[in-house]
């Protein structure tokens, strides 16, 4: 046996709900009787206890209530010889009301624990009340009816069953609270099996046997603002067709650089001067017919008159370029 945790108030009646993956109990602890005494509590494998609220009903109280378990939504309790029927379903118009009581047949009204048998739905307990050894009890939760009850001779009669769990091949598992100074638990299958012994307890309860590891309790997340979706993208623009192009366009042209301006070297011979005016053209030598020799005197004289012209024509020719330079 482990130690969890250590409550400071009593809590009775544990079940186990599968839809709420908790165990589900009955305490008074803290609350006036004259007003709902009775709430309904959960508790995860921690000990973390949360109140659910009080039983909507004036009259409960816990004080003769001494088993309970748990089937679907609906939470069983008895109180003496009458079964409560008490709705835990959170979405439900009758949440946490009293739906449903019946009186219990003999001897399930005398069972300190019950557990829920799997294949059937019904609940199963053991009874030691009789005078002989102890009986495995099933009735039905729904009406209260006895549905079976077979005495087990290794079971320890005149003692009380606190604790009673099924597992999910239908084998009980009971713990006596006292026999001979010692609390016992034993496993029944047509035949009892002592498992365990240790000290006597004064009470003791039993809620199924839970998954391991129990579902753990996560809140959930705030809800996150609201992103608008990004717009679409724009649609492609239609592509178009390919042109064919030449391939003098496609090749770019090699670029023929200009060639290169060549400075001739300066002559190491001076220019000549450009005359301002031309040069006369030189003058022909007139040719006169050939004469015959010269005969007479009067020949002489004429050839030295020409020579005197010419030279005065030349002198005045001289004189006038003078005067025009």
């Amino acid at each position: 046996m482990t130690e969890l945790a250590r409550l400071d108030y009593a809590v009775n009646a544990l079940g186990y709900s599968s839809a709420l993956g908790r165990l589900v109990g009955l305490t008074s602890k803290g609350h006036h009787w004259w007003k709902n005494p009775s709430h309904v509590v959960l508790i995860d494998t921690k000990g973390v206890v949360s109140d659910l609220g009080p039983v909507d009903a004036h009259w409960f109280r816990t004080d003769d209530v001494s088993a309970g378990a748990v089937v679907g939504t609906t939470f069983y309790v008895r109180d003496n010889a009458r079964l409560h029927a008490i709705d835990i379903d959170p979405a439900s118009a009758s949440y946490l009301k009293i739906v449903r009581t019946v009186v219990l047949d003999w001897p399930a009204l005398t069972l300190d624990d019950f557990a829920v048998d799997p294949a059937t739905g019904k609940l199963t307990g053991v009874s030691a009340a009789g005078g002989g050894p102890g009986e495995v009890v099933t009735f039905d939760p729904v009406s209260g009816r006895l549905l079976s009850r077979t005495e087990v001779a290794e079971l320890p009669g005149k003692s009380t069953y606190g604790a009673v769990v099924i597992d999910s091949a239908g084998t009980v598992y009971a713990t006596n609270n006292g026999y001979h100074g010692r609390s016992r638990i034993y496993r029944v299958s047509g035949t009892a099996v002592e498992l365990t012994a240790g000290p006597q307890l004064g009470m003791i309860d039993a809620a199924g046997c839970l998954p391991n590891p129990m579902p753990p309790r996560i809140d959930p997340p705030a809800p996150r603002p609201e992103v608008p979706p990004p717009p679409p993208p724009p649609a492609p623009a239609p592509t178009p067709a390919p042109v064919a192009a030449p391939v003098a366009a496609r090749v770019p042209s090699p670029v023929v650089p200009p060639p290169p301006v060549t400075t001739p070297p300066p002559s190491s011979v001076a220019p000549q001067p450009v005359p301002v005016r031309a040069a006369r053209q030189k003058t022909e030598p007139r040719k006169d017919l050939p004469l015959d020799a010269e005969t007479t005197p009067l020949t002489k004289s004429r050839k030295w008159a020409m020579v005197t012209i010419i030279l005065v024509m030349l002198g005045a020719g001289a004189a006038a370029a003078r005067a025009r330079g």
